[in-house]
């Protein structure tokens, strides 16, 4: 597969994501106030702002690891807000990312869908092909001290 086409079918699989008139206070500071955002299969985002804007709280929302004191987050128009983190199909990749030393590029790629009890072959085509998304396919034997950090973060 060509990058070309590993980046068409993402978009087929790709979902709306809204989050709608978000608010999230902690105690007196508020992180968040009504945050209106739809983000629709293909756009690229970035969320840029200062220290303590609300950013990451959003994206905690989004993978269901924050709750919203008001609003609701959207994908594919079905309301996520109340389901719980270990039930919505998303990942994260947190602000200090974590690699596990011992296994390759792959096999960090693919730990994931091993958790999720994905066959070895599967997982490993399936992060061979993410690897070349990323520019990355012909690193996918190196460990984590052989990358770069911005290869260790992609």
């Amino acid at each position: 597969m060509t990058a070309n086409t590993l980046e068409k079918a993402a978009i087929e699989q790709a979902a709306t994501v809204e989050f709608r008139g978000l608010r999230r206070e902690f105690g007196a500071t508020v992180a968040l106030d009504g945050l209106d955002l739809t983000v629709r299969p293909g756009e690229f985002l970035a969320l840029l702002g200062p220290s303590g804007c609300g950013k990451t709280t959003a994206l905690r929302m989004l993978a269901g690891f924050e709750h919203p004191d008001s609003g609701a987050v959207l994908v594919d128009g079905r309301d996520i807000t109340q389901v719980p983190a270990h039930r919505r199909d998303a990942g994260m990749v947190f602000q200090s990312y974590s690699l596990f030393p011992h296994l390759n590029a792959v096999d960090n790629v693919a730990f994931g869908l091993r958790m999720r009890g994905v066959r070895a072959a599967e997982r490993r085509s399936r992060a061979a092909e993410l690897l070349e998304l990323v520019g990355l396919g012909d690193k996918g034997e190196r460990f984590p001290h052989q990358l770069s950090g911005g290869q260790q973060q992609r």
